[in-house]
């Protein structure tokens, strides 16, 4: 059996839906920064930051999949994504596009369900850098390894 890299340590894949999901390259963050900032406006514009951020520390390496976090703030955040889902969801093709290395139309013929556990994932593997880009100012606890 061959051993993992320090790089497969650190920045494991993630087998979802027939995709390898990775955390971002600077590449695609570079990308997607126009993307994240305007999501960012969102979560401000609509005071879900701080639901936002419990859901991403929920996400932390040992608490589990992004399902089970998600299972666990349900309730919060189900109280808040009726009025975020129409805002959100036109920046999902381009996150998904940049993330996956899919075409805009692979991308646009995935169901919703599909979908939703796709971003989940992309979300989990890139909490950390979510948490930094949406919580300016909030300090994120460093991981003993």
């Amino acid at each position: 059996m061959q051993a993992a890299s320090d790089e497969q340590i650190l920045f494991p894949d993630v087998e979802v839906e027939g995709y390898t999901i990775r955390p971002w390259t600077l590449a695609q963050a570079v990308a997607l920064a126009s993307t994240l900032g305007a999501l960012v406006e969102i979560a401000k514009e609509s005071g879900v930051g701080e639901v936002l951020w419990k859901f991403m520390d929920l996400l932390d390496t040992g608490q589990g999949d992004a399902k089970d976090a998600f299972a666990k703030a349900q309730k919060e955040v189900l109280g808040v994504l009726p009025g975020l889902v129409p805002k959100f969801l036109p920046h999902a093709p381009k996150i998904l596009t940049v993330s996956l290395g899919a075409s805009e139309e692979e991308v646009g013929k995935m169901n919703l369900g599909k979908t939703t556990v796709l971003l989940l994932s992309i979300v989990s593997q890139n909490v950390d850098y979510l948490k930094n880009f949406f919580g300016p100012g909030r300090a994120t606890a460093a991981k003993a390894s």
